[in-house]
């Protein structure tokens, strides 16, 4: 069956973004015998190529992803391919159906969403289609009947990650994401621990019942081989590892450094939090070649960072992870959020005013987004 995946990243703050979950899909969609197209849209103009696509294509499915500030592009785009086909089964996945299933409600011309972690699932609904079988029954689907949403039940999250293939990086327009951003994009847990308020990640556990998301990981091996892989085909001078927090299992980091200082050795960018920085594991990390780390410090006023954000770290911890990053000559990016509820102006300059007391390589500020399904953009 012939499936069409719809990536929209309009306005987006990273133009260069790699979608690991729909790149999943796609792959896993692949290894089952299923034909599939990525179309990654980043302007409102390029809507119409959505719908050449489909023409071309012939595609019985259209699946998009999408954030809360996406979702809007989605619904349009949707409702576009519906006018064109009626015909075509039109669905989204991601953070902002899986954290807002209602959001079905917004949009007629979507027949369906999938929440939470979907593979399994999205290959029982393929199948379901392409034998023409009625699909609403299929686990983690969503979708209206008689005006509610109708959410069925989850499949329990992947324990082994290994059990899935690495995300496509084929049909999925992967070259493009090397010539903007200049580094590839890896991806080899699911799952951080910490609730900060304006995150996804507490209401994604709360989906499951759970009290915080427990971190997976895919095995060291695996994953140096992924980018031992794509480094070969891709000709790739940088890596960059999205993990929200890299390396919180010391087991797994000690192997996957190792392994990376010897089949792989190049030099790579990771994100850390503060409090798990220390300098033996610093000292690691200059070891086996990172250049540089990304730690958030969010806020420079205490009760904003930890009242409101819910980050619970000290200004005193990020000073001291500061210093550790600059004594093994390791460049850092601060990321900062302005614009939070209850944030004054005097707040915001308690954020200048530590970025300049740590004197990061660089720093980016992002404007607070109200995700729809997190504490903060409820409260909102």
């Amino acid at each position: 069956m012939r499936a069409l995946f719809v990536y929209t990243n309009i306005k987006g703050f990273h133009d260069d973004c790699f979608a690991f979950g729909l790149a999943s899909i796609v792959s896993i969609a692949r290894k089952n015998g299923h034909e599939a197209k990525v179309t990654i849209v980043r302007k409102k103009e390029e809507y119409s190529r959505v719908l050449d696509d489909i023409k071309e294509f012939n595609p019985k499915l259209v699946g998009f992803t999408a954030v809360s500030s996406q979702f809007g592009a989605v619904k349009d785009i949707a409702s576009n391919i519906k006018d064109m086909s009626p015909g075509i089964i039109t669905i989204c996945g991601g953070v902002h159906p899986t954290i807002n299933p209602q959001c079905l409600l917004e949009s007629k011309a979507l027949d369906g969403i999938f929440i939470g972690e979907s593979e399994h699932s999205f290959i029982e609904f393929l199948d379901k289609i392409d034998n023409g079988r009625p699909y609403q029954d299929t686990d983690n689907f969503a979708y209206v009947k008689d005006g509610k949403v109708v959410a069925n039940r989850l499949k329990p999250l992947i324990n082994n990650l290994d059990d899935l293939p690495p995300p496509d990086r084929e049909v999925y327009p992967f070259e493009d994401t090397l010539k903007i951003s200049g580094y590839a994009p890896f991806f080899f847990s699911r799952g951080c621990p910490f609730l900060c308020s304006y995150c996804s990640n507490h209401t994604l556990a709360k989906c499951y019942g759970l009290p915080k998301n427990f971190p997976r990981q895919k095995s060291a091996e695996l994953s140096i081989r992924e980018i031992e892989d794509t480094v070969k085909r891709f000709n790739v001078k940088t890596v960059w590892l999205l993990d929200d927090i890299f390396g919180m299992n010391k087991k797994w980091r000690q192997e996957f450094c190792e392994k990376y200082k010897k089949r792989v050795g190049i030099k790579f960018i990771c994100q850390l939090r503060v409090t798990v920085i220390d300098d033996e594991f610093i000292k690691l990390l200059k070891d086996t070649g990172c250049y540089r780390i990304q730690i958030g410090v969010e806020s420079g006023n205490e009760y904003i960072r930890n009242e409101v954000m819910n980050r619970r770290m000290s200004q005193k911890q990020i000073i001291d992870a500061a210093k550790i990053i600059k004594k093994y000559g390791i460049q850092m990016n601060t990321l900062n959020i302005i614009g939070v509820p209850g944030e004054t102006e005097e707040m915001l300059w308690d954020t200048i005013k530590l970025n300049r007391k740590i004197a990061p390589t660089s720093s980016g500020v992002n404007v607070f987004y109200p995700y729809r399904g997190t504490k903060l953009g409820d409260y909102c």
